[in-house]
């Protein structure tokens, strides 16, 4: 009698369902995605679990930016890193500035091309360049010095070409490029590619440098 009741509930109740041999979890990041075995107690099939795994960013990796309010420590690199803020606006009007020295907090320039020779150079250093040092190394500075000038070099081509060096990595950056060609009877000729921006700082470096060239002509 038991026998026939547990054959007629069994004839009632529905077949057991079949159970996939993996579970998908979609997951756009599949390189973030591992597989995860787990038996399941009472089963012959294993179910295969994924578990995402949370990217976190590694610490340490990022730095603050030129323009960020931190300041830096004061060494040789970071003062010519810095001095990047300016340069665009020193080579429009045909200068540049280097970095002779940097010891016991004394930072030690040089003024380059026009920005050099001018005589508003005391304000390119007090107005311009100084004031980006001090907001990037505060009180490590003991004092920013400007280096003695050159006396003016004879005019030749030779001579035009390497005075022209201090414009030359920020032409090239643009895809340009420049070259002395002649300098007779006061007009220097130049073959010059690149930002009409640029050319005008190149001819005032030229003619500060050189003040018997009357005239800068470009070909090309």
């Amino acid at each position: 009698m038991a026998s026939s009741a547990s054959t007629a509930l069994l004839k009632i109740l529905p077949s057991s369902p079949k159970i996939p041999p993996v579970i998908s979890c979609p997951c756009p990041h599949q390189s973030s995605i591992f597989k995860q075995r787990i038996p399941l107690a009472g089963i012959g099939r294993r179910i295969f679990q994924k578990t995402a795994i949370k990217a976190t960013a590694p610490t340490g990796s990022s730095s603050p930016g030129l323009h960020s309010a931190q300041q830096f420590e004061l060494n040789p690199q970071n003062v010519d890193l810095v001095l990047e803020e300016v340069r665009p606006y020193l080579i429009s009007d045909g200068g540049n500035v280097d970095v002779v020295s940097v010891e016991d907090g004394v930072i030690t320039l040089k003024l380059q091309g026009a920005c050099g020779n001018c005589a508003s150079s005391e304000t390119t250093m007090k107005m311009g360049i100084e004031r980006v040092l001090k907001e990037k190394f505060g009180d490590a500075i003991q004092d920013i010095r400007q280096l003695s000038l050159e006396e003016p070099k004879e005019t030749t081509v030779e001579a035009v070409n390497d005075h022209l060096d201090i414009l030359r990595p920020a032409i090239k950056n643009f895809g340009g490029s420049v070259e002395v060609l002649s300098v007779e009877n006061g007009e220097c000729r130049v073959e010059y590619t690149g930002p009409e921006s640029i050319g005008s700082g190149i001819k005032a470096a030229i003619k500060e440098k050189f003040p018997d060239v009357v005239d800068v002509v470009f070909v090309g």
